[in-house]
């Protein structure tokens, strides 16, 4: 594969990716609302199946085609680790799909409706891609003596953005500081990361929390926000791991920490008097006085 190949099957996926964008939408209603639309769920399904088995045009107006498959996304991934084409990688991976929200919720909508998804399969090979793609990322961020959040937080503007029409975008895509600590909860939903029968209310009360914590940025409030987390993980009130539910918090605040800065064993530990760590208190009061254990 050359380089030109590259960039011409990423057109093609970030295509694709605008086809997947607003599944977001249906997943929220679906979530939070309770409102499910078989029928668009139907036709967005469609959708996302006529794109991965119809071949693509490398480019509009361009006869060359090309099939997704999950041959085509080892390929890429090979190519990018054996070039270490740090700047593709990002590409693949810096715009918010939440694949595995979407998965989940037509898992559910499966379920509930006794309807089948012929695009299901897809968006699990697309999701694997990304993961893959993610992993080689943080790793080789790390060797550069960074992260990976550091360094998508330098990209003021994105490939996605160039390729994809603004309304498309903007949904999916932070480019600025200010979207990461949205006010409300479009673009992210916390109950996405807690287990099923967890109540709606106690996680709308938890996420209040976390965004008032991040308001006011006062003395150690990223060890506030981290130990709200672990304290939910350590009950097990979470469906997805400490680690994958703080990165999500901390992308949705526009927070540029490393999340091994704050895994649970280093919250609770001690100080040389022997006093708890104050993050870590605050967040136990707040549960216990709320009444979320």
């Amino acid at each position: 594969m050359s380089r030109l190949d590259a960039w011409h099957l990423e057109n093609v996926i970030f295509r694709l990716y605008k086809v997947i964008a607003n599944c977001y939408v249906l997943c929220t209603q679906y979530i939070q609302k309770n409102v499910l639309e078989p029928e668009t769920w139907m036709e967005k399904d469609r959708e996302i199946t006529c794109f991965f088995r119809e071949p693509q045009r490398y480019e509009y107006g361009r006869a060359t085609k090309i099939e997704l498959s999950d041959r085509t996304f080892e390929e890429l991934h090979r190519f990018i680790i054996e070039r270490n084409d740090f700047a593709l990688a990002m590409d693949f991976v810096q715009p918010k799909l939440y694949l595995n929200l979407l998965i989940k919720t037509m898992k559910k909508v499966e379920a509930q409706q006794e309807m089948k998804f012929g695009s299901l399969g897809f968006i699990v090979s697309l999701r694997d891609f990304r993961a893959e793609v993610y992993k080689w990322a943080a790793v080789y961020s790390a060797r550069i003596n960074s992260s990976i959040d550091k360094e998508m937080a330098r990209r003021k503007t994105m490939t996605y953005a160039l390729l994809c029409d603004e309304k498309n975008s903007e949904m999916i895509l932070r480019e600025e500081a200010d979207h990461g600590a949205m006010d409300d909860k479009e673009g992210f939903d916390l109950a996405g990361f807690f287990v099923h029968d967890y109540c709606t209310g106690r996680i709308n009360g938890i996420y209040q929390h976390l965004a008032s914590l991040n308001d006011e940025k006062g003395a150690w409030y990223v060890s506030k926000m981290a130990a709200v987390v672990a304290i939910a993980w350590e009950n097990h009130l979470l469906c997805e791991t400490y680690s994958n539910t703080l990165r999500a918090v901390f992308e949705h605040f526009g927070i540029a920490e490393k999340i091994e800065n704050y895994k649970p064993a280093r919250l609770r530990r001690s100080s040389y008097k022997g006093n708890p760590p104050l993050a870590r208190v605050q967040a136990l009061k707040f549960f216990q006085s709320a009444g979320l254990l």
